[in-house]
């Protein structure tokens, strides 16, 4: 399954935990969103059995002071 995880953040060391993710073989994609006034914002694609393993995965890394969201991405 995969999933888009978006991370908002103040810091801009959030984006670099897409390594993690990368030596895992998991992602698919990332990138950096435009700046806005929460920050730096960016979106990792990721390629899991479930949600429960994407949830997993993103707890794993540490992201201190950040907005997380994970959604489903419909394959079609």
């Amino acid at each position: 399954m995969r999933f888009m995880v978006f991370v908002r953040s103040p810091d801009v060391a959030a984006a670099r935990h897409a390594e993690a993710l990368l030596r895992a073989g998991v992602l698919l994609d990332a990138g950096d969103l435009v700046p806005d006034a929460c920050g730096v914002s960016g979106y990792w694609l990721i390629d899991v059995r479930d949600h429960e393993e994407a949830l997993e995965r993103v707890k794993r890394i540490a992201l201190p002071a950040c907005v997380v969201e994970i959604r489903q991405v419909a394959v079609v």
